[in-house]
């Protein structure tokens, strides 16, 4: 996880309150990724070569927001499902901080 800031993955790695969802793997078919509450935050790496798209409601096409191969997204607000889609088989590192 070399592109991720150090600072973002000591804040998320050294608290009590993360959930791991690692890993998801995604596809051309879309999935999702629940937390068993809702997160304040969360972060997203995107370990495969392929880049990921996602929404925060279902029905995720090539349309929406994307994550890069190998690249990671902070998301600061609300959420506890995340959809995903990918031309390709990706495999995501997820944490969520209450």
């Amino acid at each position: 996880m070399t592109r991720i800031s150090p600072h973002i993955v000591d804040v998320y790695t050294t608290s009590t309150v993360v959930e791991d969802l690692s890993p998801v793997v995604v596809g051309a078919v879309e999935s999702s990724a629940t937390f068993s509450s809702q997160r304040k935050s969360c972060l997203i790496y995107n370990d495969g070569p392929n880049d990921v798209h996602f929404s925060l409601t279902t029905g995720v096409t090539v349309n929406n927001f994307m994550i890069p191969a190998l690249d990671a997204l902070q998301i600061v607000f609300p959420v506890t499902t995340l959809y995903f889609i990918s031309a390709g088989t990706s495999t995501l590192y997820i944490l969520g901080e209450r």
